[in-house]
């Protein structure tokens, strides 16, 4: 008895196989990739728990207020080291701004990963109150590769010890 071979010279079965590995190697790359491209959203998410830890206890310490905004992507003031060992490298703006409701909220802004040789700057994300309520726990923002955390809609800030 014959096997019959395709154009390609081999049986079904050897087809078959062939096809089916390529399929699961695809779909290993792409599950890879998929997860080196999360990864670093991850790590925010896991980051703004522990600022979130360390902005409770800064406000443990100072009556129930928090920090002033933060300069760019550096510690807000007063937060580290004494509660966290800030790192610029984590591209994480620390933000504080009127709620329009007669408070502050604060928040996170996240710009994702890049370049070492470029600059933070200020998004507004955060800014946008319908954002805030949506996306405020590090979901994924349709059209954006930025996230935000949000604490607190509406907290008292503690006076910038350099007065800004």
């Amino acid at each position: 008895m014959s096997v019959k071979k395709n154009i390609l010279g081999m049986s079904r079965w050897e087809l078959g196989i062939t096809a089916t590995l390529m399929v699961l190697v695809t779909f290993l790359a792409v599950n890879q990739t998929i997860k080196e491209r999360e990864a670093p959203y991850r790590k925010f998410i896991a980051r703004a728990n522990e600022i979130g830890s360390a902005l409770e206890a800064f406000a443990g310490d100072h009556g129930g207020c928090y920090p002033a905004d933060g300069v760019d992507n550096q510690s807000p003031p007063g937060l580290s080291p004494v509660y966290i060992r800030w790192q610029e490298e984590w591209n994480i703006d620390y933000e504080v701004h009127e709620n329009s409701r007669g408070g502050n909220y604060v928040a996170l802004e996240y710009l994702g990963r890049y370049k070492k040789d470029r600059r933070y700057h200020a998004l507004g994300l955060t800014q946008d109150p319908e954002l805030r309520k949506r996306y405020g726990q590090g979901q994924r923002i349709p059209g954006k590769t930025f996230r935000i955390w949000v604490f607190h809609e509406n907290v008292p800030i503690c006076p910038s010890p350099s007065g800004r």
